[in-house]
């Protein structure tokens, strides 16, 4: 591409590192830049250098097969090259915006305007396309007897004219993603797009949006994209794309002509406004608790002076003291509480001592069965195994009575010696008896601490019945017991409430997003205003050839305006003709693809597809020269591919015969 000889190259900015904005923003606050990466990704955000990147999308060939309602086949191929292209036909309903639309539903993902009868025609629709240089196809076919009814497959190969010579299941093609169903065949087909020319979701903050009406980011994909080179009808009160979403033909825009770090300024942007509204939310709840515990207060002090002044005229009447009755009472609790925890130890210690005898016991019973069982057991005679009944042969007892070895498991007999046996019993007769006699002993200890409890408890209730019958003789004091109780809580609520909430800080994470974006913000409107002064001059170049009269200048701003003057009157997009704002959108996505050739890069696809051309023109002069005028432009650009619709067949009569997409029949498939 060069660069128009009208208009100056533009000079490219200087444009931050990523690096160096991490580190000023660091510095700032007094962070590292570690630290700054680090809550940039809990946003999900990540700020990279920016590169240029290669969108171009050019057209190579479409076949649509299918079967009419009426059952006749159609079918239909046609290969593309770079330059103006134009369906012709005479008549309405021939087919022209449908044929358009079939070149848009495999590079969307689905049509835009397709009717709904001629989509069910479609039996195969096979695209092939080169996306950023690379040989992709992209495939999709219908089967109305299946579901879904629709699947998509992405194919690629190795050279374009690999691509264009093998059939979709040829061995040269290599499978990238299959889908079923609209929906996913939909998503796969902008997911690649996406991927294959650097691109990502774009999240616009839509401020009455979210479920409570605060605000909440809205996200455009592929398709919102796209209409930057689909110039339908149906946005042609928008400059760039289809989509009438706040905010986005701006970003359109700043992402056709590369300004650098424009996505993730939005990414940046809608992070710190729901940061924002989080904060705001938060402070809204403090505040309300605040109002709310002030109301609170108020009451609280209202009622702590009307308990102060009964108070002190109780206080001026109690005449009797009965403080001496409380401490009795105090102290017969405390002496009932250690009664009772020398009967909880007396208690355990009783448990312990009565699971030792048990287990005295049950050893001697076990060792007197041990030796009762040993002395008839050594006097058995066994005739065959206990376990498998087999019978012992000759050999084997022989053997038992020469070498004193079991018939039944070959092992030595034991020597019976009743003396020790007798002196074992004895020592664990012995043991038995002590623990009996240490039973006793601790059930003589629990039955005393039981019978200490039991002169507590009957202390403790004498001194409570003397306590509450003095209490009984003194109702003023009662009540005053009971006001200053009464008091006492209300004064410590007072004084836990008695701060107002303080401000709360100001999480670092939203310190961070504020700081970058910032940062950001200032590295884009610095390579805004060195690139849209030389868009605002090719926008009017170009529309002034395009037939757009009185144009004196327009200037375009971040906010995706026009801001156009025609003949001294500043005019806006939307009261501009129809016509006017067709050939003014023309003439923006040409500006753009200019700016982007004078700078190097290829950030605009490339690509234009306008349906009904001259529909809005009342004669045929304007659009003829518009067309004219795209032609004499892929001079400049020879990459631009441009597809038009027309039924004025006169308008094209300049443009290659092999340019021409039309048929002598009433259909044009």
């Amino acid at each position: 591409m060069t660069a128009s000889p009208e208009t100056p190259t533009p000079e490219v900015p200087e444009v931050p590192r990523a690096g160096d904005i991490l580190q000023s923003v660091a510095e700032k606050l007094g962070l590292t830049p570690e630290q700054v990466e680090r809550s940039l990704a809990e946003a999900n955000i990540t700020l990279k250098s920016p590169a240029a990147a290669d969108r171009r999308l050019r057209m190579l060939r479409l076949r649509v097969h299918g079967v009419k309602h009426s059952g006749d086949p159609f079918s239909m191929e046609r290969e593309f090259s770079a330059g103006v292209w134009a369906i012709v036909h005479p008549d309405n309903s021939a087919g022209k915006t449908s044929l358009l639309e079939f070149l848009v539903w495999p590079l969307r993902g689905e049509p835009r305007d397709l009717p709904l009868d001629v989509r069910s025609w479609v039996r195969h629709l096979s695209m092939d396309v080169a996306v950023a240089g690379r040989p992709i196809r992209i495939v999709l076919d219908v089967d109305p007897g299946a579901h879904p009814t629709l699947t998509g497959r992405i194919l690629t190969a190795d050279t374009v004219e690999q691509l264009l010579a093998t059939d979709d299941g040829g061995d040269g093609l290599r499978l990238l993603e299959q889908a079923s169903g609209a929906d996913e065949v939909d998503r796969s087909i902008g997911a690649f797009f996406l991927d294959a020319l650097r691109m990502g979701h774009t999240s616009l903050w839509q401020a009455g949006g979210g479920a409570d009406g605060e605000g909440a980011p809205q996200v455009h994909g592929w398709a919102s994209y796209f209409g930057a080179c689909y110039l339908n009808p149906g946005g042609d009160e928008i400059l760039l794309g289809d989509v009438n979403a706040v905010g986005l033909s701006a970003r359109l825009m700043e992402l056709f002509v590369d300004i650098p770090y424009s996505t993730v300024l939005t990414q940046l942007s809608v992070a710190d406004k729901r940061e924002r509204k989080t904060l705001a939310q938060g402070k809204r709840r403090a505040e309300g608790d605040a109002d709310a515990r002030r109301a609170e207060r108020t009451a609280w002090q209202e009622q702590l002076e009307q308990l102060s002044q009964q108070i002190a005229e109780l206080q001026d009447v109690a005449s009797r003291d009965v403080s001496p009755l409380l401490q009795a009472a105090d102290q017969a609790a405390a002496r009932l509480r250690d009664t009772q925890s020398v009967l909880h130890e007396a208690e355990q210690s009783l448990t312990e001592t009565n699971t030792a005898r048990v287990r005295a016991d049950q050893a001697l019973l076990d060792a007197r069965e041990t030796w009762q069982a040993r002395r008839v057991l050594g006097r058995l005679d066994p005739v065959c195994c206990p376990r498998c009944e087999e019978p012992l042969d000759r050999d084997r007892r022989q053997q038992e009575r020469e070498d004193a070895s079991c018939a039944v498991c070959t092992r030595t007999l034991p020597e019976v010696d009743e003396e020790t046996a007798e002196v074992l019993l004895q020592d664990l007769e012995q043991q038995l008896e002590s623990a009996r006699e240490a039973e006793d002993a601790a059930s003589r200890q629990r039955d005393a601490a039981a019978a200490a409890v039991n002169a507590a408890v009957i202390e403790q209730q004498a001194a409570s019945a003397a306590l509450q019958t003095a209490l009984a003789t003194s109702q003023n004091h009662e009540r005053l017991r009971q006001l200053e109780l009464q008091a006492a809580g209300l004064e410590g609520r007072l004084a836990a409430t008695g701060s107002g909430p303080e401000e709360p800080p100001v999480p670092v994470s939203a310190q961070v997003l504020e700081a970058v974006t910032e940062a950001v913000r200032e590295a884009v409107d610095a390579a805004a205003k060195r690139l849209f002064p030389a868009m605002n001059t090719q926008i009017v170049e170009l529309a002034t050839r395009f037939g757009v009269q009185n144009l004196d200048s327009v200037r375009l701003d971040r906010s995706g305006r026009v801001n156009a003057v025609k003949a001294g009157v500043k005019t806006s997009f939307k009261r501009l003709s129809r016509g006017d704002r067709l050939r003014m959108r023309i003439a923006t996505v040409i500006a753009l693809l200019r700016v982007g050739a004078d700078r190097g890069v290829a950030a605009h696809p490339g690509l234009l597809l306008i349906d009904s051309v001259a529909a809005e023109e009342v004669t045929e002069v304007p659009a003829r020269t518009l067309i004219a005028e795209l032609q004499a432009i892929t001079k400049d650009l020879p990459d631009l591919q441009v597809v038009l619709t027309t039924a004025q067949p006169e308008l094209v009569d300049d443009l290659p015969g092999d340019h021409l997409i039309t048929r002598d029949s009433e259909h044009l498939f």
